[in-house]
């Protein structure tokens, strides 16, 4: 989950940074690395990474979490916790929102493409 984070930090503020829109970062190199090594190609690779990106960004959404006015004992106990969309401000979730829409529309773009 960092290194797909770290990965789209760098992607991103390259991009721009020098004004591009086609930096692949060392995570994306390393997907579209195994995809060649398992008879694919670049864009199975990068269709892969998007599809994980996402799916870890639904993870990161869903996850349990502490609530806020969580105490314990001893242990924390089942009713102590919450989904994580519920703990983060609407602002947040709305930019978690926007961006794996834009993931998901660089993957259709970069499909359609090829």
């Amino acid at each position: 989950m960092m290194a797909h984070g770290a990965n789209n930090m760098y992607e991103n503020g390259r991009n721009l940074l020098e004004n591009r829109s086609n930096t692949q970062g060392p995570v994306r190199k390393g997907y579209q690395a195994i995809a060649k090594s398992l008879g694919g190609g670049e864009l199975e690779g990068s269709i892969v990474y998007g599809a994980m990106d996402l799916s870890l960004s639904a993870y990161g959404v869903a996850r349990m979490v502490l609530k806020p006015d969580a105490w314990r004992l001893f242990r924390y106990v089942n009713t102590d916790y919450i989904r994580a969309y519920k703990a983060i401000g609407k602002n947040a979730l709305m930019f978690e929102g926007v961006s794996d829409g834009l993931t998901g529309r660089s993957m259709y773009l970069e499909y359609k493409k090829q």
